[in-house]
């Protein structure tokens, strides 16, 4: 087997996760706008708008609109998990204010094992490279949950155009390393991570993270 030179590393799910459900935080939010909804709904409509959605990606967009673009994407995405419970109409302000509130550490955590596993990489010489299906909220988390000092780089797919399981996204980052996909391995937990690298021609170790993106 070839030696890895470089590690790209997703990030929710691998590296941090959230500390309680999308659909628990959703429904503390619209308790303050006097929506009382269930979790367990929420969680389920949120999976299905996720799952649904189209690539968190904006290929052509400049950096100057790129955060409103970000925006609109969740909004959508908000927009139809609260339909999805027989909110009609969402409350103004509440769609932005998961936004911001997503973009806080408060509602994740890093995975117990992940920083001794990130210095001991860098010791050996492996270069780090966060690549994510995420948006440009994911510098700051990782800047305030202490782990970007940890990797070289950080790559979200509404920055690079594409995202997993299109292999451009895998390439920009390996550009970035540099570092031939042979020479590399993508670290994940899903199977769009999986897809991703086969079309890379990259190796990827898949994680099987037993409560899946929620830290225990």
């Amino acid at each position: 087997m070839t030696q890895a030179k470089a590690l790209l590393l997703d990030a929710m799910g691998t590296l941090i996760g959230l500390r309680q459900s999308v659909g628990t935080l959703y429904s503390a939010a619209a308790a303050d706008y006097g929506l009382e909804l269930e979790t367990e709904s929420l969680d389920r409509a949120f999976a299905q708008a996720y799952s649904q959605a189209p690539p968190l990606a904006f290929p052509g967009v400049t950096p100057a609109h790129l955060e409103q673009a970000e925006r609109s994407w969740w909004q959508q995405r908000i927009d139809a998990t609260f339909k999805a419970v027989g909110v009609k109409h969402l409350p103004i302000g509440l769609a932005g204010e998961l936004f911001d509130r997503f973009a806080q550490p408060e509602p994740w955590a890093v995975y117990a094992e992940v920083p001794d596993a990130l210095e001991r990489w860098r010791q050996s010489g492996l270069a780090l490279m966060v690549v994510s299906n995420f948006d440009r909220r994911l510098h700051g988390l990782l800047e305030r949950l202490g782990l970007r000092d940890a990797v070289d780089g950080v790559l979200v797919s509404s920055e690079a155009g594409a995202a997993k399981p299109d292999p451009a996204l895998l390439e920009a980052a390996l550009a970035q390393v540099p570092c031939s996909a042979e020479h590399a391995l993508l670290i994940g937990d899903s199977g769009a991570d999986e897809q991703a690298a086969a079309a890379a021609g990259m190796r990827c170790l898949r994680l099987q993270r037993p409560s899946g993106l929620l830290v225990p």
